[in-house]
């Protein structure tokens, strides 16, 4: 055989070689012996690896295999044919430079045909922009598809800020433009650049590619994030540059839309899937026009030779068929027929719809309605075999037309794709179960990922927070691992700073220095190592650390690597140093005597007093040890309250307001205090008190009550005799008148200096100087009244209803006794003229209470009603326009206690008074405002 290759070197003047099963070249022809020179060998030398692994392979595989090999500035297609038998591969080479250098040609040429590229060319604006519509009703995201030039192709929500204003001014437009083409340069295939433009807005911008060439931009724009506040100020100034309208350009401001930096994300996403369809979709639209005109270029060939064009098509390694008017077909060539496993005889005269199944006869009838519009297209056609299996084709089909522009039919090119479309299913369920499988390990690996940087974070925090760092040594190449709080400890800035044994040494004070590194050399001795001592850091700081460290050994018992701690102690040396003193001065004055100090139990035990608290109660020490002692049995009934109120206290918040109460001694005699407690926490029922002995205080106080009394008794006495007084100088000047009316006048004016000073002279006699009982008072007041009066022998009756233990101060007594006093004057004077007998009410009665406004105090309605059965009161009596003196008096004092006046006349004459009072321990006070 090696003989009959040596004997054809003009047959093939290409490279022949022969070549054993291990590699080792057999034969060589003359073309052959450069490409041994290039690989290095010679004749009976083997091949190199590379080579040699091809060879084993062709071989296993009995199957030819192509590679390409420069030799120079040729290049070769190198053809491996096994010889399975002879265990050996002939090799073959094929100078295929000229058809490389017109491929090169090819692609330059494709290359500049890219280059020139225009974006409107070659996309589906309608189909794009109705993609943008849809998505722009789910985010409210505005965005476009401009060319190079900024030119927009397609958008959807685009403000009016940018439409009426920033495009209509020639100098903000050139910014638009500027952000459309310049500020998007650079960006990389399957990126994005977030920027804000020059009219102070947001936008995002990510190129299209086809083939390799920048052709345009899909942008985002106008918008604002929501979580950055607005400069409308800035704005505005933009508006007074441009010449806008102010308000209006501010109202097209506040429309431009406010978005999340999570939506913004998803616009993000979506705009970058976006360009990468586009780019896809634009470079097959061009491959499909590319492969469309060669296509063309065929099909002239064939016109201009039928029979040559006929033996091309009879050798085609592709299916050939040609359709007439709708479906028939009128041609197929044989590889055709062997592909739908019929002959061509049974094939021709038939439509295409024999040969598929329902669904691919409603995608051949779209087909067509494509061929009879002259729309030339590639796609993937499905035909039914006999034995019903599928065969899979890519149909590139051209629309045949007569001179006058009549559709005749079509001419179809078929590749059988079947073998393509299985392994593409399987691949695509390999990668379906892949794809699952990988979310499912990333979803893994990002919860790893996310728990292992919670654990490392939540490590770092919580050292920081106890003040610990941790520290790794290996003793066998001398290097330190510090972590974060090790160097804040020491002073030091992560990854700026040394970390080393050597480093804590030099921070280690130097009295401690010697004591530290003998710790460690017993630690690699194999005792515990657990220290504390004092650092110093660059400032000259001193602060305490305590260290505790292991050493690991090798299996020979060899230190080979030790790790530990240090705890910055400085704070918790000086806690315990304050909390040292603070319990030496607490112990001071629990000693002291100032102050009866116990500790407690809420069950009512004491488990320890000083001596002040035990002097304060009358028990020995011997009494609190025994367990005699209980605060609980020593607190009288009445006080027990108080007890309960404070407890609830100390549950709350752990300390109750001091209060006063009593402790029943030992000897059985009360003894006043002040006591004061806290738990030592909340959920605690132990705690600690202090005890004050009021005793003294309280017969101060009692004492100065006493005196504060008498002087108050003492000074209503003397007022009740100045008022005695001024009654009789006013009785002395009467006697100098001898006129009725002004006679009238003094005897009025003495009736309510006696109503003062009768309750004077109440508040005297009574035990509580503040206040008096003001029902017993009016009794005392009409009786008076009525002596006073001359009746002329009339017979008139009093009559009053008075409530009990309503107790007035002055301020509420004087001015409602001088209106009582008013109105019987007028019954009296004026009621019964003409008539021989008649009667006067007087009634005080509760109203309804009020709200309690603070403890032992109530608000209270009064009603005080004055009236007689006389002649009443004309019509035309207006007590609010009466110039008398009675009256207005009656009038301005109902204001002063902020009362109602009420006036019926029906049956006599009757007033009705209203007023609000506050009772504090059934004493009155001043009206509540």
């Amino acid at each position: 055989m090696i003989k009959k290759i040596e004997q054809s070197p003009a047959i093939n003047p290409n490279p022949v070689l022969s070549v054993a099963k291990d590699g080792t070249v057999l034969y060589s022809n003359e073309a052959g012996k450069p490409l041994l020179r290039e690989w290095g060998i010679q004749i009976g030398e083997k091949l190199p690896s590379v080579i040699g692994d091809s060879v084993q392979r062709v071989l296993y595989l009995n199957s030819p295999e192509k590679m390409e090999v420069k030799l120079g500035e040729r290049i070769y297609l190198v053809v491996l044919h096994p010889l399975t038998e002879e265990e050996r591969v002939n090799i073959s080479g094929f100078d295929i430079s000229d058809q490389k250098e017109l491929e090169e040609k090819l692609r330059e040429s494709k290359a500049r045909e890219m280059a020139y590229l225009e974006l409107a060319e070659i996309i589906d604006t309608q189909a794009i922009q109705s993609l943008m519509d849809d998505f722009y009703e789910l985010v409210h995201i505005p965005m476009s598809v401009d060319d190079r030039r900024g030119n927009v192709l397609v958008g959807v929500g685009w403000q009016d800020i940018c439409t009426k204003f920033h495009r209509i001014n020639p100098e903000t437009c050139k910014h638009c433009v500027e952000s459309s083409t310049t500020l998007s340069e650079g960006v990389l295939h399957g990126e994005f650049k977030l920027y804000k433009c020059k009219n102070n807005m947001w936008h995002i911008a990510t190129p299209i590619m086809v083939g390799g060439q920048h052709v345009g931009n899909s942008i985002s724009g106008q918008f604002f994030f929501e979580d950055e506040p607005l400069d409308y100020e800035l704005f505005r100034s933009k508006a007074r540059k441009y010449g806008f309208n102010e308000e209006e350009y501010i109202a097209a401001l506040k429309k431009v839309p406010m978005l999340s930096r999570k939506a913004t994300d998803t616009g993000m996403s979506f705009f970058v899937k976006l360009a990468n369809m586009i780019s896809q979709l634009s470079y097959s639209n061009i491959k499909l026009v590319q492969s469309l005109s060669e296509r063309d270029t065929l099909l002239e060939a064939l016109s201009e030779s039928e029979e040559k064009s006929r033996n091309l098509i009879e050798t085609a390694n592709e299916g050939i068929l040609i359709l007439k008017d709708e479906s028939m077909i009128t041609y197929v060539n044989e590889k055709m027929a062997e592909m739908l496993e019929y002959t061509q005889s049974e094939i021709i005269g038939k439509s295409l719809r024999d040969f598929t199944d329902e669904d691919g006869k409603a995608i051949f009838e779209q087909n067509m309605k494509k061929r009879r519009q002259g729309v030339d297209e590639s796609h993937e056609f499905r035909f039914v075999l006999k034995d019903g299996s599928p065969l899979w084709t890519l149909v590139n089909s051209k629309s045949l037309f007569d001179k006058n522009g009549e559709f005749m039919g079509s001419l179809s090119m078929l590749t059988d794709i079947t073998r393509r479309k299985e392994v593409e299913a399987k691949l695509k369920e390999t990668l379906d179960n892949l794809e699952e499988r990988v979310k499912e390990q990333v979803a893994e690996l990002e919860k790893a990922y996310d728990s292992l940087k919670e654990s490392e974070n939540g490590l770092a925090e919580a050292q920081r927070m106890a003040h610990i760092g941790n520290w790794d040594w290996d003793l066998v190449t001398n290097n330190m691992y510090w972590s974060d709080e090790m160097y804040s400890i020491f002073g030091l800035i992560p990854r700026e700073s040394d970390s080393s044994y050597d480093v804590i040494l030099s921070r280690t004070h130097p009295d401690d220095r010697e004591y530290v590194d003998n710790a460690v050399k017993k630690a690699s001795k194999g005792e515990p190592f657990d220290i504390g001592h004092r650092i110093v850091l660059a400032d000259g700081t001193e602060r305490v650390v305590h260290a505790q460290g292991e050493v690991i050994f090798d299996k020979t018992n060899t230190p080979v690597r030790m790790i530990g701690t240090v705890q910055d102690i400085t704070e918790q040396k000086r806690a315990e140093e304050t909390l040292r003193e603070s319990e030496a001065r607490l112990r001071r004055f629990y000693e002291s005597g100032m102050f009866g100090m116990l500790y407690y139990n809420l069950d009512g035990s004491i488990t320890n007093a000083n001596d002040k608290f035990l002097e304060i109660v009358g028990y020995t020490r011997e009494d609190l040890q025994a367990g005699r002692i209980n605060w609980a049995k020593m607190t009288p009934p009445e006080y027990r309250p108080l007890d309960e109120h404070a407890i609830v206290e100390l549950k709350a918040i752990g300390v109750a307001t001091p209060f006063e109460k009593e402790y029943i001694r030992k000897d059985g005699s009360s003894v006043p205090i002040i006591l004061g407690v806290a738990t030592f926490d909340q959920a605690s029922n132990e705690g600690i008190a202090f005890v004050l002995d009021i005793t003294e205080r309280k017969k101060a106080e009692e004492a100065l009550a006493r005196s504060e009394k008498a002087r108050k008794k003492e000074i209503h006495h003397r007022i009740k005799n100045n008022l005695q007084v001024i009654s009789s100088l006013l009785d002395l000047q009467a006697e100098k008148f001898r006129d009725k009316e002004v006679l009238e006048a003094f005897k009025e004016s003495k009736n309510r200096v006696f109503s003062m000073s009768l309750i004077h002279e109440e508040l005297y006699k009574g035990e509580d100087t503040d206040t008096l009982d003001f029902s017993s008072y009016l009794q005392k007041l009409a009786k008076d009244l009525f002596q006073t009066y001359d009746l002329g022998g009339k017979n008139i009756r009093l009559c009053m209803n008075l409530e009990e233990n309503a107790f007035f101060n002055m301020d509420i007594a004087i001015p409602l006794g001088i209106i009582v006093n008013e109105l019987v004057s007028n019954s009296l004077k004026h009621a019964f003229i003409g008539r021989d007998s008649g009667e006067i009410q007087i009634k005080l009665s509760r109203g309804v209470k009020g709200e309690i406004k603070n403890e032992g105090s109530k608000s209270n309605n009064f009603i005080l009603t004055v009236s007689d059965d006389g002649i009443g009161l004309p019509e035309s009596f207006d007590v609010e326009y009466l110039d008398t003196l009675g009256f207005q008096l009656i009038t301005t004092l109902i204001e002063q206690l902020d009362g109602e006046l009420e006036l019926k006349r029906d049956n006599g004459t009757t007033f009705i008074i209203r007023f609000t009072l506050t009772e504090m321990n059934n004493h009155a006070s001043a009206p509540l405002l």
